[in-house]
């Protein structure tokens, strides 16, 4: 381009010697094609926009997802070609995306960027360099974007075959000490009608044996509250298998959630983790993770498994011993009769002796062990005033407590 743009001086002078039409026109081409289209080119491809969609893409592990990116030529000038590259972390696929294409005045495109949920996680796909060129391929122009768009790739689907747990477990809702839930499967009685009560609470046999109207009176219940508890400790796995029994943890956590949810009781989750983001290196260099270390609680409550799962997907092991202090502190302020469950490595004697102690208090507490083996033989499969203990094991495509309960 410089070498082109020394010779449009020359035809220039040239032409000014010569004073000829031929000698004006070429001094002229070349001026617009050197000097005028690259800098009108270069101010097009600075002004495309090019926009992810708002919402983050979500999938689960081992599923295929479309992400599509929208680019638009918001100027007069046609753009013969664009290019653009996406940078993709590893656990989403290829390491990069590349789309051509050719955008007309105030043009918009969408190209479709396939993404493969190989590993869980939290992703920042991008950012993306797009160029554009003209029609001659004589000039180009770069634009850099810092645009990110976040996938998050949640746990393995694993179904938990058998998982018809006791009501010790998930006893389902229990009678409420105030009257402010009545549940309509649960008739209490009948009494006389009164104005205002409506008309679908009429009892209508009992009005017909006794000639006045009459109406049901249901028992008053709440749901019961199911907390989760999720050991992400490093020191408490074994050095060699920490990657499996840790997977295997956060599958489990998954699988239980959906669970309970599914059963129409309110869940919530609380671990002590490093919460990363993933993003793609640059230039070919491994994938960069920025991360936090903190206490993760999200309170009991209906309907929240897609935030259980999205803060499932970031979580990673962390250095510290903080698992006990988490469950005394977040146990103590759940209400009486909410069921604990704590899904760990191991079932060591300090953990038991603290779940015993929360029993105590009037909760159920549940213990899933992920990792080989189980300390506490005579609480396998049995409740012992409050407390219980299972053992979680990943058989082909699903999971399984032992003993089954």
């Amino acid at each position: 381009m410089a070498l082109w743009r020394f010779f449009t001086w020359f035809f220039v002078i040239f032409a000014l010697l010569l004073e000829t039409r031929a000698a004006y026109g070429l001094a002229a081409a070349a001026v617009i094609l050197f000097y005028i289209l690259p800098h009108l080119l270069n101010y097009a491809v600075q002004n495309l926009v090019v926009e992810y969609p708002r919402e983050p893409v979500r999938l689960f592990s081992g599923e295929e997802a479309v992400l599509r990116v929208t680019v638009k030529n918001s100027w007069w000038l046609p753009l013969a070609w664009v290019s653009g590259v996406e940078y993709l972390p590893v656990g989403l696929g290829a390491r990069t995306h590349s789309w051509v294409l050719s955008l007309s005045p105030q043009e918009e495109a969408h190209v479709d960027c396939r993404l493969i949920g190989r590993s869980r996680g939290i992703y920042e796909v991008g950012p993306i360099r797009v160029l554009g060129g003209d029609l001659f391929g004589i000039s180009t122009a770069v634009k850099e974007t810092e645009l990110y768009h976040t996938v998050v790739v949640y746990p393995e689907r694993r179904p938990f075959s058998g998982l018809a747990l006791h009501s010790r477990l998930f006893p389902g809702s229990i009678r409420a000490q105030r009257r402010i839930y009545p549940d309509p499967s649960r008739l209490g009685g009948v009494r006389p009608y009164r104005p205002g009560d409506p008309l679908k609470t009429i009892h209508w046999k009992a009005t017909g044996r006794t000639g006045n109207l009459q109406v049901k009176q249901y028992e008053n219940t709440v749901t019961l509250n199911v907390m989760l508890f999720l050991n992400m400790d490093e020191p408490d796995y074994d050095v060699h298998s920490v990657f499996v029994h840790k997977e295997l943890a956060v599958e489990t956590a998954a699988a239980v959630a959906a669970h309970v949810v599914q059963s129409g009781e309110a869940c919530g989750l609380a671990t002590l983790a490093h919460h990363q983001k993933r993003r793609a290196g640059e230039g070919g260099q491994p994938d960069t993770f920025s991360q936090e270390t903190g206490t993760l609680v999200i309170p009991p409550g209906q309907g929240q498994l897609l935030e259980i799962l999205t803060a499932l997907a970031g979580v990673e092991c962390q250095p510290e011993r903080g698992f006990l202090g988490l469950v005394d502190q977040v146990g103590r302020s759940l209400s009486y009769g909410s069921v604990l469950v704590l899904i760990v490595p191991r079932d060591t004697s300090e953990l038991v002796e603290q779940a015993f102690n929360l029993a105590r208090l009037g909760l159920s507490v549940v213990l899933l062990v992920v990792g080989p083996s189980v300390v506490h033989q005579s609480l396998l499969g049995r409740e012992s005033r409050g407390v219980s203990v299972f053992q979680v094991r990943r058989l082909e495509e699903r999971l399984e407590l032992w003993p089954a309960s």
